[in-house]
């Protein structure tokens, strides 16, 4: 993942153009003529060896050495086999950027038998050049009058980014995007992706000032933790949708890319999707109907819809689709319904969705329109026609469109029919009020942005702080028992020691006992006394979700009630008869001795751990027992989680509202629940080898929770998709003046309460000299972006101490980097409470930040401050930074260099 470079293929200075030539068919003479129409104001040159003097124009060589300079952008539409070979001599000119639109190359080879995809990746590797494709469309900027394609069309200019893996897609995708006069701020497709992907350039995008949405269509994931990494930190600040398909053709495939434990890959996507806060649209019918909302809707102020149309029909159809996405319907307010019931006949019903009845003409709609759009209790209108004689298309669209160009709700149209409607839909184009062919669809669409809100407000949720216990004893004896597996070379954890593990992560497990044989379960079922339960363990039941299919396994394994030692003795008989049936005895594993108490009504939850081949860990949560139907309620998320993210799982999962309607203790279950979670979670990125933990069933009662059954199996460690919580990092300091202890340590969600109190005690000055300006209290959104960080790209250290009534913490101070996707430059920010200052505090935090900066390869850390904060440069020199003064933005400049730039090619990429 690097932006290295990008900028070389959306704004070059000079293009050539390779393979171009005047031949029917030849992509090259078509990228060429593209780019001559488009009106492209660079330099330009052709390239082809049969000896051309000029193409369509535009001088030709013979080769790269024969150019008169070297392009800031080389486009190759050359034949496969010379591909290699074009992009080695490109790399030793010093040329930075190419785009590679030939194809076949990932099933063609060279005379080595090596994949021509492979080549190119190793002729570029020694020189850096970055390279887009092979088998991309191309790359089209209409604010750079550049279409650097083989496509049919031209694009318009708009403010929405199109990146996609599937060039015929994108093809198709400016067709209809022409026809509708949509346009588009940059639109590319990545083809083979050999070293630009699409983190990268979506990393690119999200900083450009031109681009407000983002549009995705991917294929194939690769590079998870960067994908997730890229995706999240672009929504934070752009609306994103992602098209996600994910059929495989072969069955095979299909089964070997699912996680253990889960039937239905799209539910990963979701999860994943959901996590970073973007949409996901199923079908090119949702992508093309997305690209028109993110075209034309204002911002979003709520999710409250109201629907007006001429048929109650139509009206109920849109309503419904509401309804089926958990939408919501406006409650319209008095003075609302007042006013429509001075236009409307004295049996209109006074709610929402309006019917203006058959005979509604133009003006009605628009009055209407106008009404609902001033109604505080309305967030969105959706106009829905069905054409009349009184209300013919083109004239009631012109209408509408008067009202929705005054109004700051967004009006959403759909205009039912063909043969009249067309020309209403053109209108609303022409006039970007959005507009779609069914209800359905214009619904459809508006709760694309109503989801892209509500998973925004999800991620910024504060969480809130559990009183976890970190027994480090515990933690170090569950890594001895999963290392103690791996040395004996075992997949699995024992029964016993996956119940201990569990214990190692305070989670409530049922007492078990374990005895090799009949007599052995007898002894112990007369020290338990009461009614007891007997588990046959052999080699199949060792195994995470083995019971998964159905309880008729399950049942051949168990033993229950048994209340006396005749009782025990013939039940553990025929139990071990039938498991021998079906096992060998080298394969059985003895027999797991629970005492059982019936009485409390529990309610079974199955909760536990899976791989993803692509996600990596996710943690699921749903309903428990034995039944076939217990995958359908399987939710999952990746970790890690806090509360809040383990609270959003639970509420995904029927287990919800069953506890919601029935349980005496409902929050109190809920935070029981979210603090296993939570403990799962730190499991798993404790312990990257566990591949499976199943806990089926967790029983949930007025007791609390209960484990009583479990399996846990391991494998090569993987991390995380997410970086988790960098615990490793605090560490105890003393103040210089008073002594007083603190701890320095990354900064979290759970933080903003606190942080929000910290911002508050810092004087006028102190914010002034910070931000550059006089600012008022932050929001809740600008103290979860500054709390919830992204460990991957960002960095902030807090000093924290316990309050002096001993009641929690409290914040003192935080130094914050944002680093560049090349881990090239950082920027810092330090502030400190104005009543600390003196103490040391702002050089613990600085020096711990330069040591961190320099441990993860960073090359450059940098900042800037006012002139006027001589306190800031003081403490900047004293640490060894460099302080300049940048006169054209009025700043002095701190920089310092962390590691040896002549070690590393990145830095002399971005001084080039």
């Amino acid at each position: 993942m690097s932006t290295s470079y990008l900028k070389r293929f959306f704004k070059p200075r000079s293009i050539a153009v390779f393979g171009a030539s005047e031949k029917p068919n030849s992509m090259g003479g078509v990228v060429l003529q593209n780019l001559i129409e488009s009106g492209y104001e660079g330099h330009l040159m052709a390239v082809n060896k049969a000896g051309y003097q000029e193409v369509f124009g535009v001088p030709c060589y013979s080769g790269v050495s024969e150019l008169p300079s070297m392009p800031d952008l080389a486009i190759i539409c050359s034949p496969p086999q010379a591909v290699p070979d074009i992009i080695r001599k490109l790399g030793a000119s010093l040329v930075r950027a190419a785009m590679v639109l030939t194809g076949g190359l990932s099933r063609s080879q060279n005379d080595s038998l090596q994949p021509l995809k492979d080549a190119i990746h190793e002729a570029a590797k020694p020189y850096g050049i970055r390279i887009l494709g092979p088998d991309c469309m191309g790359l089209l900027v209409p604010g750079q009058n550049m279409n650097a394609s083989y496509s049919h069309l031209n694009i318009q200019k708009g403010k929405v980014a199109y990146i996609g893996q599937s060039g015929i897609l994108g093809t198709a995708m400016i067709d209809w995007a022409n026809g509708q006069g949509i346009g588009f701020s940059n639109f590319l497709t990545l083809g083979g992706s050999v070293d630009v992907d699409l983190p990268s350039v979506v990393d690119y995008l999200a900083t450009d000032p031109y681009t407000q949405a983002i549009l995705v269509q991917v294929d194939t994931i690769s590079h998870s933790r960067h994908f997730i990494s890229a995706i999240r930190a672009a929504a934070r600040n752009k609306l994103v949708l992602v098209l996600k398909n994910s059929i495989t053709f072969h069955l095979e495939d299909k089964k070997a890319l699912l996680p253990q434990g889960i039937n239905d890959a799209d539910q990963v996507y979701d999860a994943v999707l959901r996590r970073v806060g973007v949409v996901r649209v199923e079908t090119t019918d949702e992508l093309f109907d997305a690209l028109e909302t993110l075209t034309t809707m204002k911002p979003l102020r709520g999710e409250r819809l109201a629907i007006v149309g001429n048929g109650m029909g139509p009206n109920s159809l849109a309503a419904e689709c509401l309804f089926r996405h958990q939408g919501k319907l406006s409650r319209l307010h008095e003075d609302t319904v007042n006013k429509l019931a001075e236009l409307l006949p004295e049996f209109w019903d006074r709610r929402n969705p309006v019917d203006l009845n058959a005979d509604a003409t133009p003006a009605l709609f628009a009055q209407a329109v106008e009404i609902l759009s001033k109604d505080p209790d309305v967030d969105a209108v959706l106009v829905i026609h069905a054409p009349t004689r009184l209300a013919p298309s083109s004239e009631t669209a012109d209408a509408v469109i008067e009202v929705a160009k005054k109004t700051r709700r967004n009006v959403l149209t759909s205009w039912m029919g063909r043969s009249t409607a067309i020309g209403a839909r053109n209108r609303c184009n022409e006039a970007h009020v959005a507009t779609y062919i069914t209800p359905e669809k214009a619904v459809e669409a508006f709760m694309h942005m109503v989801d892209y809100r509500r998973n925004q407000e999800a991620m910024r949720q504060t969480p809130i702080a559990l009183n976890l216990q970190k027994n480090r004893r515990s933690r170090m004896v569950a890594r001895e028992l999963v290392n103690n597996a791996v040395s004996r070379g075992r997949d699995y954890l024992r029964h016993e020691e996956a119940c201990q593990l569990l214990e190692c992560y305070d989670i409530p497990v049922a007492n078990s006992h374990y005895a090799t044989d009949i007599d052995g379960v007898v002894e112990i079922a007369k020290h338990l006394g009461g009614s007891v339960a007997v588990k046959a363990l052999h080699r199949e039941n060792r195994k995470p979700f083995s019971y998964d299919q159905g309880g008729g396994q399950r049942w051949r394994d168990l033993a229950l009630d048994l209340y006396s030692i005749k009782e025990v003795k013939e039940a553990v008989t025929k139990l071990a008869y039938r498991v021998s049936e079906r096992h060998p005895e080298e394969e059985l594993r003895g027999y797991c001795v629970q005492q059982m108490k019936r009485g409390f009504q529990s309610l079974q939850i199955s909760v536990g751990v899976t791989r993803d081949p692509i996600f990596g860990p996710l943690i699921f949560f749903g309903a428990g027992g034995y039944s076939v139907d217990v995958q359908a309620d399987r939710q999952v998320m990746l970790p890690p989680l806090n509360e809040s993210l383990a609270r959003r799982l639970i509420k995904q999962s029927r287990i919800h509202r069953f506890l919601k309607e029935n349980s005496y203790r409902f929050k109190e279950d809920i935070a029981n629940l979210c603090e296993l979670l939570v403990h799962l979670s730190q499991m798993v990125v404790d312990l990257p080898e566990i591949r499976a933990v199943d806990i089926n069933p967790l029983l949930i009662n007025k007791r609390g929770l209960l484990a009583v059954d479990v399996a846990a199996a391991i494998d090569a460690p993987v991390a995380t998709s997410i970086s988790p919580y960098p615990e490793n990092l605090s560490e105890t300091r003393y103040l210089k003046r008073s002594g007083r202890e603190v701890i320095l340590r990354p900064i979290k969600g759970e933080d903003e309460p606190n942080h929000l109190e910290f911002f508050k005690k810092l004087s006028p000055e102190s914010i002034r000299l910070r931000y550059f300006y006089s600012r008022g209290e932050p929001t809740h959104i600008e103290l979860a972006n500054w709390t919830q960080i992204d460990y991957d790209r960002e960095m902030a250290f807090i000093a924290t101490t316990r309050r002096e009534d001993g009641e929690g913490f409290e914040t003192l101070g935080v130094a914050r980097t944002s680093t560049d996707p090349d881990n090239v430059q950082a920027e810092f920010a330090v502030v400190v409470r104005d009543d600390l200052q003196g103490e040391g505090l702002g050089v613990m935090l600085m020096q711990k930040m330069i040591d961190y900066c320099r441990q993860r390869g960073t090359l450059q850390l940098m900042g800037s401050t006012l002139p006027s904060n001589l306190g800031m440069q003081t403490l900047a020199k004293k640490l060894g930074f460099e302080n300049s003064f940048n006169a054209e933005e009025e700043v002095v400049e701190m920089k310092m260099m962390l590691n040896d730039p002549t070690e590393d090619w990145q830095f002399h990429r971005l001084q080039h």
